[in-house]
């Protein structure tokens, strides 16, 4: 009987950087998903659903199903989303239709440049309604701001804890080759504590970098892989949590302060795990205090203890609960929506081995997407197909 068990089995990330004049969103966008169909020993011709963006010129603008004349083939399986076009809730969507046979094998990623063009402009500005964003400057900042103000004035969360995070996921990304911010550190609590008020409680370097990158990753079945050159990383287990749409609103602890807890349990009843079974965690750091949320809504600590746990030294490279090996958002890259696709790239590296801060014997790995202030989260446990 074929097993149609969904398994990751190409990665690829493109070049990374604050500003690239030198490539437009569609040479971007080639590369990744093309370097991620060639490391999975794929040809186009082999794709037969994408989860893509589609920048253009040709085609239409935002329409997935523009890359079947790239690919030569008719598609069975598309998305014209651009949140379905990476990480872990792409993950999730390419593996259901794999899985339940609407398609073989699924592209997910892409590249959207948010550093020039029309994505120039902060998450929410433009968007309905307006009374937030426009008027009091409530923009994704501001908005997780207000859950990490209120998470401190419940349970006694410090700006220095908040820096330690910083410090911590920064340092991997300043020792990472690929990373935006390679050679900028090392940075200490005391740096991020010195950098200049962003939106209290976060400071400069609380916050993620923006940039601009693509990145792509080839879902198929198991019976495919075994024919295929890496290992395969399978979908173990995966969950999503929504709160209401992202942005609409200031988001307010009592309600979402938690949101990931029910994704979290989903996903590792599937798995077969606890969060204390997993070996590195690829979380969403748009800054550090999301972090610390995240270790207690995923159930690695209690509500309230991400603080302390975090400025124990759990969350580093050789700590029990490595963060963020390649530097997060906050060192690695923040591209626009494929920073969720980056996610998922390196929890697949940890999982080869192949990582450049290697976790060693990782075996499973935890992808988190979005969080408190987007006010929705996706989430996948990973681990080796075989």
């Amino acid at each position: 009987m074929a097993d149609r068990k969904a398994v990751i089995v190409g990665i690829h990330a493109t070049e990374q950087g604050l500003s690239l004049p030198h490539r437009t969103a569609m040479d971007l966008a080639l590369d990744a998903v093309r370097g991620a169909i060639s490391d999975a020993g794929l040809t186009p011709a082999d794709i037969d659903g994408a989860q893509l963006d589609w920048p253009g010129p040709g085609g239409v603008a935002g329409e997935g199903s523009s890359w079947a004349r790239l690919f030569g083939r008719d598609l069975r399986w598309t998305s014209d989303s651009m949140l379905d076009n990476a990480g872990a809730r792409g993950l999730l969507k390419a593996a259901a239709a794999v899985t339940a046979g609407y398609a073989d094998t699924v592209v997910v990623g892409g590249c959207r440049l948010v550093s020039r063009g029309p994505d120039n402009a902060p998450v929410g500005a433009g968007d309905e309604p307006l009374e937030f964003t426009d008027v009091w400057g409530s923009y994704v900042v501001a908005q997780f701001a207000l859950v990490a103000a209120r998470h401190m004035h419940e349970y006694g969360t410090t700006s220095r804890q908040l820096a330690e995070v910083a410090a911590t996921i920064r340092n991997n990304g300043s020792s990472n080759p690929e990373a935006m911010m390679y050679g900028k550190g090392p940075y200490t609590a005391e740096d991020v504590l010195a950098s200049r008020m962003v939106a209290t409680p976060f400071h400069l370097l609380d916050c993620c970098i923006v940039g601009e990158g693509g990145a792509a990753f080839v879902v198929t079945t198991a019976d495919r892989a075994r024919d295929l050159p890496h290992s395969p990383v399978a979908v173990l287990g995966g969950g999503m949590e929504y709160h209401q749409a992202a942005y609409a609103n200031p988001a307010l602890y009592r309600e979402v302060g938690q949101i990931g807890r029910d994704a979290s349990s989903r996903a590792y009843g599937m798995a077969g795990v606890g969060a204390h079974d997993i070996d590195v965690f690829s979380l969403y750091d748009p800054n550090s205090f999301e972090i610390i949320r995240q270790l207690e809504a995923l159930g690695v600590c209690a509500e309230g203890e991400g603080g302390p746990l975090a400025e124990s030294g759990a969350i580093a490279l050789d700590g029990k609960h490595p963060v963020n090996p390649d530097g997060g958002c906050l060192s690695y890259s923040w591209n626009g929506t494929q920073q969720m696709t980056l996610k998922v790239v390196e929890a697949v590296r940890q999982l080869r081995g192949t990582a450049v801060h290697q976790i060693e014997g990782a075996r499973l790995a935890v992808v988190g997407n979005a969080g408190s202030g987007a006010q929705h989260y996706e989430m996948a446990v990973l681990g080796e197909g075989r």
